[in-house]
């Protein structure tokens, strides 16, 4: 298999609803029931079995999102969890990706992508949240991300989430995440610092201006133990069931092969069940 690379990040302008611009510009927007979209074409009996070893599809992810889809030291390879799930999955299903290669772009315009129907296929960590079902189809879950709370490395004060509910100490989040979704719902308002990326609430801990931080436990855990991030976490994952990172695909090629998702979910089922996943959880969310 040729290796995957990426292609130069493209500008797509696109006239969307104020809210649908609010729910797909990160990763995890909000909550949502797991498995697939109830979209249009999302599957079909009719017309016989496709051979996804004649179809080769457009595939688009976000590298900026590690430990899931990343770019390696050379800033042109992409790498991560996503990837090798595709890779997994091109060797189970025999589709192609078209001229070897990914496209990178950031999360809005993925989304946009997909629901423009100019890629086909999205793995980038993308939660199947009810409002993205309106406008695209999603494969079954393959990973369940909870949350977790970081703080400073001297921080022996906070032990867990539980010690972040009385608003006693100032709690940096970034806006649009499942996390901000939690913490604007279970934490008083008063302790709350929104930010518009992760990068940023880590940095408002790191330098003290908060006190703690929450977001993806796989991101925050990465993000650690690679040392890009000076935070240790404390307590233990939760808000689980709340983060279904699924793949998703365009109604177009839903459309055009009704049997695709189901195709996949199968292929996603016999990698869960012979334990391809969880070696991918291992090697890079843990």
């Amino acid at each position: 298999m040729k290796t995957l690379k990426r292609v130069k990040r493209r500008a797509i302008s696109v006239l969307m609803t104020g809210a649908l611009v609010a729910t797909m510009l990160t990763g995890c927007g909000s909550s949502s029931d797991a498995g697939s979209s109830s979209g249009a074409g999302s599957s079909s009996e009719a017309g016989g079995t496709t051979d996804l070893s004649k179809v080769e599809l457009t595939v688009g992810t976000s590298g900026t999102y590690a430990p899931f889809s990343y770019f390696k030291e050379d800033g042109k390879t992409l790498q991560g969890f996503d990837v090798e799930l595709l890779k997994a999955l091109q060797d189970k299903l025999g589709f192609k990706i078209k001229n070897d290669t990914i496209q990178d772009m950031d999360y809005g315009p993925l989304t946009t992508s997909l629901t423009q129907g100019q890629i086909d296929l999205g793995a980038a960590a993308l939660c199947a949240t009810d409002e993205r079902k309106e406008v695209m189809n999603f494969s079954d879950i393959y990973y369940d991300a909870g949350i977790i709370v970081a703080v400073g490395k001297d921080n022996n004060d906070i032990k867990s989430v539980d010690d972040l509910t009385d608003g006693k100490y100032k709690v940096a989040v970034q806006t649009g995440t499942i996390a901000y979704e939690y913490a604007t719902s279970k934490l008083p308002e008063k302790c709350l610092q929104n930010f518009d990326s992760q990068a940023l609430a880590y940095k408002a801990v790191e330098g003290g201006q908060a006190d703690a931080t929450i977001y993806d436990a796989p991101g925050t855990s990465y993000s650690i133990k690679t040392g890009e991030v000076k935070l240790k976490i404390v307590g233990d994952e939760f808000y689980n069931g709340q983060a279904p990172y699924a793949l998703a695909f365009s109604f177009d090629i839903c459309k055009k092969y009704p049997d695709i998702i189901e195709q996949f979910n199968k292929a996603i089922k016999e990698l869960q069940d012979d334990g391809t996943i969880d070696k991918l959880k291992k090697d890079w969310c843990e």
